[in-house]
């Protein structure tokens, strides 16, 4: 496992890791976006078959979120799309809104 930066593509990883041990076959079992950072499950050698399989295990995820601030990527890469709104948020209202986050999500 790797505890991945901010940064790098998990590809860029998996080809530090190649590198880094001299091997030929390594792969990870999910994509991490570049700006994400987190632990990167690898898989070296023969493991690589395994890869699959723990791909398609249960997984977490953390986020810290900015509230009334909206991109044109929905993520901090994109350009705003206005200024910051100002606002509150009650407690009730953010669960109710995470609760379309949560549960088996196709991820695109």
């Amino acid at each position: 496992m790797v505890d991945k930066p901010g940064g790098p593509t998990s590809h860029d990883v998996v080809e530090r890791v190649r590198q880094a041990l001299r091997v030929h076959r390594a792969g990870h079992t999910g994509t991490l976006d570049p700006f994400a950072t987190g632990v990167l499950p690898i898989c070296v050698g023969k493991a690589t078959r395994l890869a699959r399989f723990l791909a398609e295990s249960d997984k977490s995820y953390r986020a810290t979120v900015r509230l009334g601030f909206a991109t044109t990527t929905d993520d901090l890469t994109g350009e705003p799309v206005g200024p910051p709104g100002a606002g509150t948020a009650e407690e009730g209202a953010v669960r109710r809104a995470c609760v379309t986050l949560t549960g088996d999500l196709r991820q695109v």
